[in-house]
C-alpha cells in the first residue's frame, strides 16, 4: 500500500529534511545565546526547542514510514539483512541511517526537556545547546549526501 507513496513521501522526508535543520541550528543559535548564564530563560528557548523536536519528530515518523514500507531499498534489505551488509547503500539506508538518526531524534528531545525542566537558566541554555548540537552533528553525518539535496519532481 505505501509503496504507492514512495515518491511522495521520500520527497516530503528530503524537503523536511531542510527545515529540520534550520530549525536545529536556529535553537542551537537561540540556546548559545545564553551560555554566558547572564541571560534569564526566556520563551524564544523554549518556542524555538519546540518547532525544532516537532519538525524532528515529524522527520522521524516519515522516515519510519519509508522504511517499514514505502522504500524499496529497506524492504530489499530487511528480506535479507545479511546480504544487505555486503552493499553500502542497503546498508546505510537499513542501519546506519536509521541508528544516527534515531540518536538525533533522542538528543534533541534531551535538549527540549532541559531547556523546560533544567534547574537554572544556565543548564537551560547550556544543556540544550549541548544536546541540539549533538543532534545536529548525528545528523549531518547521517543524511546521504550522495543522494539528490532536493527532490521536487515526485
Amino acid at each position: 500500500m505505501l509503496q504507492k507513496f514512495y515518491p511522495h513521501l521520500l520527497a516530503f522526508h528530503g524537503l523536511l529534511r531542510w527545515i529540520v535543520l534550520a530549525a536545529a541550528v536556529a535553537a542551537i543559535f537561540v540556546a548559545l545565546s545564553g551560555w554566558s548564564g547572564t541571560k534569564p530563560a526566556s520563551t524564544n528557548l523554549g518556542r524555538f526547542s519546540i518547532i525544532f523536536v516537532i519538525a524532528m519528530d515529524i522527520e522521524f515518523l516519515t522516515g519510519l514510514l519509508l522504511y517499514f514500507g514505502a522504500s524499496p531499498i529497506t524492504r530489499a534489505a530487511l528480506a535479507n539483512i545479511g546480504e544487505a551488509m555486503n552493499y553500502q547503500e542497503s546498508r546505510f539506508f537499513a542501519v546506519e541511517h536509521t541508528v544516527l538518526m534515531f540518536l538525533a531524534v533522542i538528543c534533541a528531545h534531551v535538549g527540549g526537556a532541559l531547556s523546560r525542566k533544567a534547574r537554572t537558566d544556565l543548564m537551560k541554555y547550556r544543556g540544550a545547546a549541548i544536546a541540539y548540537t549533538i543532534s545536529l552533528l548525528l545528523m549531518l553525518s547521517g543524511i546521504p549526501w550522495w543522494r539528490p539535496l532536493l527532490r521536487l519532481d515526485s
